[in-house]
Parts: C-alpha cells; sequence; structure tokens
C-alpha cells in the first residue's frame, strides 16, 4: 500500500471523526431542547405551577434562540470557533446542572434562558465548522452529519429522557443533558484543530449580510418550508386519528416511524446537495413536499380506520419526512455558498427562520382548524411548500449547471490547498 494513500485515509478518518464530534454536541443541545416537553407534568406537578405555565419552558427557550442566535453569533466573530464552541457547550452544560436543582419555577426559567444563549451560537457555528472541515465537494454530505445531531435528538435522545426523568425524577433528564454536553465540550477540546480566529472583531455589522436579495430569498424559503410543516406536525395527533382511528400506542408508533425517516432523510439532503447541487435537489424536495401534504387532505375522501387510510397515511408520512428533514442541510449548503465570509451569521438568521416559521405554521393550522376542519390541514401546509417552491424559482442559483457548480467546487478547493486524496475514507461517513 503506498504511504500517501495510508496518510489520506488517516486525514480523511479525522476528519469524520471531527465532524461527528459537532454531531453529537447538536445531539445534546437538541436534546435539552426539546426533553423538557416529556416532562412538563412532572415539573408542573413538583413546582405548584399549572402545565400551560410549564410550557413556558419550552416557549422561553424557542423564542431567546430565534432571537439571540443571528446577535450572538455576530457579536462572536471574532473569537476563535473551537473555543467559542467549547464555552457555548459548557454554558449550556451548567445551565442544565443548575436546572436539576433550583428550587422555584422562576429560577428553571431563566436557566433556560441561559441554556438557550448557549444554543443559539452552538448550532450555526458547528454547521460553519462541519462544512469548513470538508472538502467543497463533499459540504452537502458534512452538513447533514451534524444536522442529523439534531434529528436523532428528536427521536431518541428526547424519549430517553423523558424515561429517565419519569423513573428518577425530571430534575435527572436536565443532569443527563448537562453531562452530554461535557462529553461534547471534552470531544471538541480533544478532537478538533485550532482555527484561526476569523478576520476583524466581532460586530453587529455582520448582520448587514441579511440585506442580501439571495440571502433573503433562502430565509424565505427556510420559513415557508417550516410553516408548510407545522402547520400539519402541530396537529399530527388528531390528524393522524381521524384518518386512522389509533389510539395513543399506535399514533406514537407513527410518529416514531416519521422520526426514524427523518434520519435518512437529512443525509440524503446533504448528499443530494453534493452530488446534484441545490437548485434541481430542492426543487424535488419542495415537489415532494407539497404532495404528501396534499394526500393528508385527500386521505380523507376514504374511510377512516380502513386499511387504505393506514396504508396510505403512514406511506405519507414516510415520504413527507424524508423531503422535510433534507431541506435542512440543503438551506445550509445553499446559505454558505451565497454568503461564505459570512457563514456563521447567516446561519444564525436561518436558525432564527426556523423558529419564526414553527410559530408561524402553528398559528396558520390554528386558523385552518377554527375556520375548517382537519382535512384543510394538507392543503394549507401544501400551500406553504408550493409558495416556497415559486421563491426558489426566482433564485439565480436555481439555473446554475452542475458542471458549472462542480468547476466552482473545484476552485474552492484549489484556494484551500484541499488534498481530494483524503475524501475516500471521509466518503464512507456518508454513503
Amino acid at each position: 500500500m503506498h504511504p500517501t494513500n495510508g496518510r489520506a485515509r488517516d486525514a480523511g478518518g479525522k476528519m469524520g471523526t471531527r465532524i461527528l464530534t459537532l454531531s453529537l454536541g447538536s445531539f445534546a443541545v437538541g436534546t435539552g431542547a426539546y426533553v423538557v416537553t416529556g416532562v412538563l407534568v412532572d415539573v408542573a406537578k413538583d413546582l405548584s405551577v399549572s402545565v400551560a405555565t410549564a410550557g413556558l419552558l419550552v416557549t422561553v427557550f424557542a423564542g431567546t434562540s430565534a432571537v439571540a442566535s443571528p446577535i450572538l453569533v455576530a457579536a462572536t466573530s471574532g473569537v476563535s470557533r473551537k473555543r467559542l464552541l467549547v464555552t457555548v457547550l459548557m454554558l449550556f452544560a451548567i445551565a442544565n446542572a443548575l436546572a436539576a436543582v433550583v428550587p422555584t419555577f422562576s429560577l428553571l426559567l431563566l436557566m433556560r434562558v441561559v441554556a438557550a444563549l448557549g444554543a443559539a451560537v452552538f448550532t450555526p457555528v458547528a454547521s460553519a465548522v462541519a462544512a469548513n472541515l470538508a472538502p467543497p465537494q463533499m459540504r452537502g454530505r458534512a452538513l447533514s452529519v451534524r444536522t442529523a445531531g439534531s434529528t436523532i435528538a428528536l427521536f431518541v435522545g428526547v424519549p430517553v429522557g423523558t424515561v429517565v426523568g419519569g423513573y428518577y425524577g425530571w430534575r435527572t433528564s436536565f443532569v443527563l443533558v448537562a453531562a452530554l454536553a461535557i462529553v461534547a465540550a471534552i470531544g471538541v477540546i480533544s478532537l478538533l484543530p485550532a482555527t484561526e480566529t476569523p478576520a476583524g472583531r466581532g460586530s453587529l455589522r455582520h448582520l448587514s449580510v441579511a440585506k442580501s436579495t439571495s440571502v433573503l430569498g433562502v430565509l424565505g424559503i427556510t420559513t415557508l418550508v417550516l410553516m408548510a410543516t407545522f402547520v400539519v406536525y402541530t396537529y399530527v395527533r388528531p390528524l393522524i386519528e381521524g384518518l386512522t382511528g389509533f389510539g395513543v400506542g399506535e399514533i406514537g408508533l407513527m410518529l416514531a416511524l416519521f422520526g426514524l425517516a427523518g434520519i435518512p432523510g437529512t443525509l440524503l439532503g446533504g448528499y443530494a446537495a453534493d452530488r446534484w447541487g441545490y437548485g434541481i435537489s430542492m426543487v424535488v424536495v419542495l415537489t415532494i413536499s407539497s404532495i404528501s401534504l396534499l394526500l393528508f387532505s385527500a386521505i380523507f375522501a376514504s374511510e377512516a380506520g380502513s386499511v387504505v387510510a393506514i396504508l396510505c397515511t403512514g406511506t405519507v408520512l414516510v415520504v413527507w419526512s424524508l423531503s422535510t428533514f433534507a431541506h435542512f442541510p440543503l438551506q445550509q449548503y445553499r446559505l454558505i455558498n451565497v454568503a461564505p465570509q459570512e457563514q456563521s451569521t447567516v446561519l444564525s438568521l436561518n436558525a432564527s427562520a426556523v423558529q419564526g416559521g414553527q410559530a408561524l405554521g402553528a398559528g396558520l393550522g390554528a386558523l385552518i382548524l377554527h375556520y375548517g376542519s382537519l382535512a384543510g390541514l394538507g392543503l394549507g401546509g401544501a400551500s406553504c411548500a408550493l409558495v416556497a417552491l415559486a421563491v426558489l424559482a426566482n433564485q439565480t442559483g436555481i439555473h446554475r449547471s452542475p458542471r458549472t457548480q462542480r468547476e466552482h467546487s473545484a476552485k474552492q478547493t484549489e484556494n484551500h490547498g484541499r488534498d481530494d486524496r483524503s475524501n475516500s475514507s471521509f466518503l464512507s461517513l456518508f454513503t
């Protein structure tokens, strides 16, 4: 075996391990963000508040992340990426550790705000670092692996945290999250290379990138896709119940199926970005999402609880999940390409767009149910996805040919001085 090939494989293996470390951090942050939903009743009972009031633990976390992310990322743009990632992971860990011991609901709410500040910085910065660790022609897959940590958190970390909290008390769930964040921080310290401090000091002037028409277009698509998703997902339990007649247990299994499909969907989105480029990949994703959402409304024409309705609902859930989760790495990939000098800032803006889209989608779904019925949810979601498709059609990136994209990636590779021979072992993580 040629020694050069061995060194290339070693380099590729290190690169993959580093990105998996960032994915572990995403898993910790994602678990911390959502695990509280599974222990709300226990928190409410222990701290003598209503369940509705306990729900503020979710709302405050999401709202803080949405508002703080672009501001904090811009303000810390002059800090070494490795140092910043370790700092925010430790902040996240400390906030969750303190959340496990605070005696009052007000203090618990404060710890959720502090934890959200750490999460608001970690997620976009980790995506930017993952993209820069990979050669340009594999950035989509690198982003998908980083994003997969968040996806897995929803359907592994959260259930495990809920079970642990159920057996050992809700405070144990926060201890588990703190431990995960500490392990991730140790991984970053041990495995990530020292990075150069970005040029210039941290400044809110970095937010001026939001004035870019291309950036606004991508953020608009993110908002619309999340609206399309949460019009339905917010009310997915009564929707599935109305279509299938299932009880809580069976509905839980169908939602688990939806979640599991999200993992290959995320990885597929990254692969598609590298293989076919952003434009054509996103057209396919949005088209499939639109059709899937429309089918939720169409299935109501069949008899509720029939074999046809059950099989169709399960199939549509899987296809919808694949297309929904594929969009996340695609959007990040596009933003990095349109604003390569402001990667962390645009990714933080994208995180805010995700939160905003969730809120708007839930609100639109409530309006549809108030003035219509469950059958209208799919149509409402599909309408948002079709508007996103129209916005996409106006984006210049959609017209770039695959050949042009490959030439652009080749130039980036040359500029960064990457050795493509390291790709083989790195590729094995994503294919």
